[in-house]
C-alpha cells in the first residue's frame, strides 16, 4: 500500500493529537485545577495552575441564535500549556451535556482544527451531529441549520464532510472527564 505526502502529515498530526492531549491525572501532576461556571446563555472553564493568578486556559461556549440542533458554540477558546486545549474540549462536552458542542461558527484556528478532526475521526465515545446550512443544502428540516462559514473556509468544495459542520456529544450521556476531575479534587467551583 502505497501512501501519499498528504495522508502521512495527517496521520502524524492525529498522533502528534493523541500523545499530546492531556489527562486528568496529568492534570493534577502538573497542579492544574478547573473553575467551571454555568449559566443558561453561557458556560466558562478556567485552567489555573497552583501558585498562580492568572488563567494557563480558558474556554467559553453559548448557544447558537441558529437552531443548530441545540448545540452550542465555542466563543473563546485560549490555552497556554501544551495538551490542555483538548481536554478543556472535553470538559466543555460533559459541562453542557446533554446540548453538542460544535466550533466557531466564523473562525477555527489551525490547533482548534485538529481536535474537531479528532472528535470526527478518531472518537468513537462521541456521538457526530450532522449540521446542515442557513438554506437547507443537505436537509429540508430547519432544526439542523446552522452558519457554516468555517467549514466552508477550511472546505469550499465539500463543506459538509468538514469536523466544523458537525456537533459533538457523548454518547449515551455521562460525564466521565468532569467526574474524573472531580474525584480527583481539581474542580474548585461548579
Amino acid at each position: 500500500m502505497k501512501i501519499t505526502e498528504s495522508q502521512l502529515r495527517s496521520l502524524i498530526r492525529e498522533t502528534l493529537l493523541t500523545e499530546a492531549a492531556m489527562t486528568p491525572a496529568y492534570a493534577s501532576e502538573l497542579g492544574i485545577r478547573f473553575q467551571i461556571r454555568k449559566f443558561p446563555d453561557s458556560a466558562v472553564i478556567y485552567a489555573r495552575k497552583e501558585g498562580r493568578d492568572s488563567a494557563v486556559g480558558t474556554l467559553s461556549a453559548s448557544p447558537t441564535n441558529d437552531p443548530c440542533s441545540d448545540a452550542w458554540e465555542i466563543v473563546f477558546s485560549q490555552a497556554r500549556i501544551d495538551g490542555l486545549g483538548p481536554l478543556m474540549y472535553d470538559l466543555m462536552i460533559d459541562v453542557i451535556s446533554p446540548h453538542p458542542l460544535m466550533s466557531d461558527r466564523i473562525e477555527v484556528s489551525d490547533a482548534a482544527k485538529r481536535v474537531w478532526d479528532y472528535y470526527r475521526d478518531r472518537r468513537d465515545d462521541i456521538e457526530k451531529l450532522q449540521m446542515d446550512d442557513e438554506i437547507n443544502t443537505l436537509t429540508p428540516e430547519p432544526d439542523d441549520n446552522c452558519y457554516q462559514k468555517s467549514a466552508k473556509l477550511w472546505d469550499k468544495r465539500n463543506w459538509a464532510s468538514s469536523s466544523l459542520s458537525k456537533a459533538y456529544r457523548r454518547k449515551g450521556g455521562g460525564r466521565p472527564t468532569l467526574d474524573e476531575l472531580v474525584r480527583l479534587g481539581l474542580v474548585d467551583s461548579y
